[in-house]
């Protein structure tokens, strides 16, 4: 079957997205159309909405705003909330979290809604949307940093930025949010490479504090909570602004997708490997994922080059392989990003797991492949889109770029993403320990060619929910635990959902 008619099988099997949403009556109806958690009446959860204010940015179950926030990238992360807050000032945000910590009520904050484990920005209690904080703001003087809010999707941030000559660290696909993208993990980007992880390039942060005070944070002010926020989630306050440091951005990029049928599987795998080996240049970048979509293997792969001209550096990708389609050419940075498939499965059940790896040998990269083929080809289940994603980024891509922050990354973990998509609810537990079986047989391969990948932290923004903590946040896990007890006493933070520090 082509490629272009197995996506187009997949698309038929995703759920109504937002615009679908919008138009239902019923949240009960979505509940069971989406097998989600249904609204609960808790007479505290609807006093604790009563007593937000503004009382114009609180939304129920009738209107599209609260319908628009049951709309994620992932179906089976989606939670009925009491109520939907929408705050676009700070004090607004103040008063929110004294609400909170009054009742005791669970909560969420959300930014694209992208998050892979449920609970992580969807609550059955009070959901705190930061669409209200879109600023995209350069530096007027020397553009030297912009400041950039939650709410925003990078997308919206780098079409500010086209044509300033600057541009900042982000997020790779279209559709995913800034918030969660720095605290969840740091942030992993085309420029790696160059200026490492979006957290590296954070100059400060403006937040809620879990006790409701407005707060700084920076490398010399609150310095610690600085550090916290870098990779360390949800634990710390509501950031309603981060202040990123910016670099040069030429007009045009080269780069785009390329798909391959299965045929082809075989000559893009020693392709990557290739790369991965032998790439020294670090404004070109690839995203190779390794797909099975409704039981067919193919591999779409994002190649990026931060110029017009690649030069040699992308060559190994012009052959044996063969090409279904190819849409890579010089074109500027935002509309790269745009070009992105990320969205075309959105709305189905599913989850992300991860391995973290020191390079990408062939063995590997064949084990990947293979891995892809054999979870998506299970029968009498209910997948539909079974998706490695590799990302060779340069061996020692951290010795120059990373700072001191509570995910570490200064050996250069190198991370796979691993990607599932169903349909049935009753599949959940049969994915989720077939994720972690994968990511155990990868692991013993890597440890085999002596890779000793106990050494790389867990990338947060992909591991599975229960994850060890000293398998994602390795020995900063117990001083994570001292700054969150130091900052947050009543455990205000913990009414929401997110990995343990200990």
């Amino acid at each position: 079957m082509l490629l272009q008619s197995i996506i187009a099988v997949a698309a038929v099997c995703i759920p109504a997205t937002s615009s679908a949403v919008a138009n239902s009556s019923s949240v009960d109806q979505l509940a069971e159309e989406r097998q989600m958690d249904k609204p609960l009446i808790d007479t505290t959860f609807v006093e604790a909405c009563k007593a937000l204010q503004p009382a114009d940015k609180v939304y129920y179950t009738a209107t599209p705003q609260y319908l628009a926030t049951l709309d994620r990238f992932i179906s089976s992360t989606v939670q009925a909330p009491t109520c939907l807050f929408m705050p676009t000032q700070p004090q607004e945000i103040v008063n929110a979290l004294k609400v909170i910590a009054d009742k005791r009520v669970p909560f969420a904050v959300s930014s694209s809604r992208h998050a892979s484990n449920k609970g992580f920005s969807s609550t059955t209690g009070i959901q705190i949307d930061m669409k209200g904080f879109q600023q995209v703001n350069l530096d007027p003087s020397n553009k030297a940093f912009v400041d950039v809010g939650p709410g925003n999707v990078w997308d919206n941030v780098y079409a500010s930025l086209e044509g300033s000559g600057v541009n900042v660290v982000g997020g790779r696909v279209t559709g995913v949010g800034v918030g969660g993208f720095i605290t969840g993990g740091g942030g992993y980007s085309w420029k790696t490479n160059q200026y490492g992880l979006t957290a590296d390039t954070l100059i400060k942060a403006d937040l809620v504090l879990p006790n409701g005070t407005l707060a700084t944070v920076s490398a010399t002010e609150n310095a610690e909570l600085f550090w916290a926020i870098k990779g360390g989630g949800n634990q710390f306050g509501i950031i309603y602004n981060f202040r990123l440091r910016t670099h040069p951005q030429t007009a045009q990029v080269y780069g785009g997708l390329r798909t391959y049928t299965a045929d082809q599987i075989p000559a893009v795998v020693r392709a990557v490997a290739d790369f991965s080996a032998n790439n020294t240049d670090p404004k070109a970048q690839i995203i190779p994922t390794f797909n099975t979509i409704v039981g067919q293997p193919g591999v779409s792969l994002l190649g990026f080059y931060d110029g017009p001209d690649p030069g040699t550096s992308l060559n190994t990708f012009n052959g044996p392989a063969k090409t279904f389609t190819n849409d890579w050419r010089v074109r500027p940075f935002p509309d790269f990003v745009r070009s992105t498939p990320a969205n075309a499965t959105a709305n189905l059940r599913g989850l992300f797991h991860t391995v973290s790896l020191k390079e990408y040998s062939l063995p590997i990269m064949q084990q990947i492949a293979n891995q892809s083929q054999f979870w998506g080809t299970r029968p009498l289940r209910s997948g539909v889109f079974i998706s490695y994603d590799v990302e060779p980024f340069n061996s020692d891509w951290a010795r120059k770029t990373s700072t001191d922050a509570a995910w570490p990354h200064d050996n250069s973990p190198i991370p796979l993403n691993i990607y599932f998509a169903w349909v049935n609810p009753l599949d959940d537990d049969y994915y989720r320990e077939a994720a972690l079986e994968s990511a155990r047989l990868l692991n013993a391969l890597a440890d085999s060619e002596g890779q000793n990948v106990a050494q790389y932290a867990l990338y947060p923004n992909y591991a599975l929910y229960g994850s060890n903590a000293a398998r994602v946040f390795g020995a900063n896990a117990p001083r994570l635990a001292r700054l969150k007890h130091q900052y947050d006493p009543e455990d205000i933070m913990g009414l929401t959902t997110y990995f343990t520090f200990n």
